[in-house]
């Protein structure tokens, strides 16, 4: 994948990823470092809940589709049509165990666990996130995304430290696979190989120091569509 790298090989320089996170906009930065620090602690139903209906709208997915009209006002989660309900029936006991795997093997800080931790836990946290990828996927059915981009957006707002937030283009155009495991594990793969590459850490470029991995990764793969 070509996401922290031109397709020569070279990586991009630091400043342009910091630039490119400070010009991604503020909404988006500041709702997710919400998301992120709503469920520093733990996670379960409440901030489940509250994430998703924070981070829909910025994505703008609240307009029309599965999640039409969930908002977050005024301190209380607006889910008019039971989705945001539907999903942790669906999802929420194996998101909690999967939370607590995160936190049980995480070595240094939540935002960089996805690349601090051995291979084969990469490998599992992927392979439960394609999971509960497949089993959101009904949930947050459209016939032109196959509940994919839905999905992923759930799971980056409740666990934004290893979860990818994919749009239709991503997936037709930059990752060309349906394989979410795949693009875990290519995400963090291509994270270390940059670090070692600039010796710089990916997270020196989030301008705020409030978000994850992921989530810097995800202004430079919405740089990468066509």
């Amino acid at each position: 994948m070509y996401i922290l790298f031109k397709t020569n090989g070279t990586p991009f320089k630091s400043g342009l990823i910091d630039r490119c996170v400070r010009s991604f906009g503020k909404s988006y930065n500041e709702t997710v470092c919400k998301v992120i620090n709503n469920s520093s602690n733990v996670l379960n139903k409440k901030n489940f809940c509250q994430n998703v209906a924070m981070l829909m709208p910025n994505f703008m997915m609240g307009r029309a589709g599965p999640f039409k009209g969930i908002t977050y006002m005024n301190g209380k989660v607006v889910d008019p049509f039971r989705q945001i309900a539907a999903c942790w029936d669906f999802i929420g006991k194996q998101a909690v165990r999967l939370r607590e795997y995160i936190d049980q093997h995480r070595q240094g800080s939540r935002g960089r666990v996805l690349v601090e931790t051995p291979r084969a836990v990469q490998e599992e946290i992927a392979s439960q996130l394609m999971i509960l990828l497949s089993r959101l996927s009904s949930v947050c059915w459209t016939e032109n995304s196959f509940g994919l981009v839905g999905s992923s957006k759930v799971l980056f707002a409740v666990l934004p430290e290893v979860a990818l937030p994919i749009d239709n283009a991503e997936w037709k155009k930059v990752f060309r696979t349906i394989d979410y495991a795949t693009i875990i594990t290519a995400m963090a793969d291509e994270i270390h190989k940059w670090e070692k590459s600039t010796g710089t850490k990916l997270d020196a470029c989030d301008p705020d120091g409030c978000l994850t991995l992921p989530g810097i990764y995800n202004v430079m793969a919405m740089k990468a569509r066509p």
